[in-house]
C-alpha cells in the first residue's frame, strides 16, 4: 500500500478509504503524521511544522484524532574512562544548545547534531563556541558525521530523493563536495588516519559491500561483499572493524586490515554503529544493545574484553565518542517527553 521505505507505526483508520499513521518522510524527517487513501494509494502529509509525533488514534466517527507530540530531549553526557564508571559518575557534557546529540571529536573540536527550526543541523563546538556549520534545509543528515583526525574536514551522510550520499566538506562548513556518487551509503563512513580514504558501506550495481574512496577523487575499491555498515578505522592504520547483518537490533562486529585482507575477532554482538576505537587505535569500546546501559572495551592485544560502566535507567542510548586523550567516554542520552493533544474534524 505504501512505497515510502521508512518505519511506519500506530496505525488509526479514519474513515472507510483513509489510513493516518506516523511515519518520516523518505528523507528520514519526522516522525510526522501522514494520511493515505488506501484507493489511489497517495499519501500527504496531515501536520506542519517542525513538530514530531510518536502515535495517532482515532475516533469510531473519525471526528476527533488524538495524537502524542514526541518532546524526547536529548543530552550530552560523559564518563571517566580511568576506571568502571557508575551513574554517580556521569556528567552532562558542553553543548550549550537545546538539543545534541551523535557526537565526533576532532582535532580541538566537538561535533555533534542537534534538532533545529529547520530540521537536523550539524554543529562544531571549539574552545566553548558553538556554530551551525550544516542547516537541516541543507539535506537531511540520517547519520553521525565522520571527522578527520586533525579536525579539518567533514564527511556526511546526506538523505535526498530516498538514497543516502556520501559528501565532504571543510570544517565551517565550506567547499562542499559529493563523493562516489554511484554509492547508496548505509550507516556512517569513517576517515583514514592520513585523511586520504573514507570506508563506507552500501550498494552499487555490484550489491552491499564495503568500500574505500578516495578523498582526492576516484573510483571507490570494493573491501568486502555482503552487508556492511558503520565502519571504523583504527588509528594505527591496521584495522577496519564494521558491522554485519542485523538480528533483532543488533550487528556482529567484523573486522578486516585496510588491504582488504579480513581479521577474525571474538563472537560480538552491538547496537548498529555503537562501537569507536580508542585514541591508540588498540582498543575497541563498544555498546552491546541500545537498551543495554553498559559499554564495554575489547583490547585487541590481549583479547581481554571487560564491562567498562554500569549506567542507571536514566534513557535511551545511541551513539558516543571518545576524546582525544582517551580520558571520557561522551555519549549522547535520550529522555521521552510528550504531550497529549486532541485535533477536532469539522463537518464536512
Amino acid at each position: 500500500m505504501t512505497t515510502a521505505n521508512t518505519d511506519i507505526t500506530s496505525i488509526a483508520t479514519l474513515d472507510a478509504r483513509t489510513v493516518l499513521y506516523v511515519g518520516r518522510s523518505e528523507n528520514r524527517e519526522g516522525p510526522w503524521i501522514w494520511s493515505l487513501d488506501t484507493i489511489t494509494k497517495t499519501r500527504r502529509r496531515v501536520s506542519s511544522g517542525v513538530e514530531r509525533y510518536s502515535s495517532v488514534a482515532a475516533s469510531h466517527d473519525g471526528r476527533r484524532i488524538v495524537a502524542t507530540l514526541d518532546n524526547t530531549t536529548t543530552r550530552l553526557w560523559s564518563v571517566p574512562l580511568d576506571r568502571v564508571s557508575g551513574e554517580r559518575d556521569a556528567a552532562r557534557y558542553q553543548p550549550s544548545t537545546p538539543d545534541a546529540f551523535a557526537p565526533r571529536f576532532g582535532g580541538d573540536a566537538l561535533f555533534y547534531l542537534s534538532s533545529t527550526a529547520t530540521g537536523v543541523g550539524l554543529f562544531r563546538s571549539q574552545a566553548g563556541i558553538a556554530a551551525e556549520i550544516w542547516k537541516g534545509s541543507d539535506g537531511a543528515l540520517s547519520e553521525a558525521p565522520a571527522i578527520s583526525r586533525d579536525g579539518r574536514h567533514v564527511a556526511l551522510i546526506v538523505r535526498r530523493d530516498g538514497k543516502q550520499h556520501l559528501s565532504i566538506m571543510l570544517a565551517d562548513g565550506t567547499d562542499r563536495r559529493a563523493l562516489a556518487p554511484a554509492i547508496d551509503t548505509q550507516g556512517t563512513a569513517d576517515w583514514s588516519p592520513d585523511g586520504s580514504w573514507i570506508v563506507v558501506g552500501g550498494n552499487d550495481r555490484g550489491g552491499p559491500g564495503l568500500f574505500k574512496i578516495p578523498v582526492a577523487g576516484g573510483d571507490p575499491i570494493r573491501l568486502w561483499s555482503g552487508n556492511a555498515t558503520n565502519p571504523v578505522w583504527s588509528s594505527d592504520d591496521r584495522l577496519i572493524v564494521f558491522g554485519g547483518p542485523l538480528v533483532a537490533g543488533r550487528v556482529p562486529l567484523q573486522a578486516m586490515r585496510p588491504d582488504g585482507t579480513a581479521v577474525a575477532l571474538p563472537a560480538l554482538m552491538a547496537h548498529p554503529g555503537g562501537y569507536r576505537f580508542m585514541p591508540d587505535g588498540k582498543r575497541l569500546v563498544y555498546l552491546p544493545g541500545v537498551r543495554i546501559r553498559t559499554f564495554w572495551m575489547l583490547d585487541f592485544r590481549t583479547g581481554s574484553n571487560r564491562e567498562i560502566t554500569q549506567l542507571a535507567n536514566s534513557g535511551r542510548l545511541r551513539t558516543f565518542d571518545v576524546t582525544p586523550d582517551g580520558k571520557q567516554l561522551v555519549f549522547d542520552r535520550a529522555q521521552p517527553k510528550g504531550d497529549i493533544v486532541l485535533i477536532e474534524r469539522q463537518k464536512e
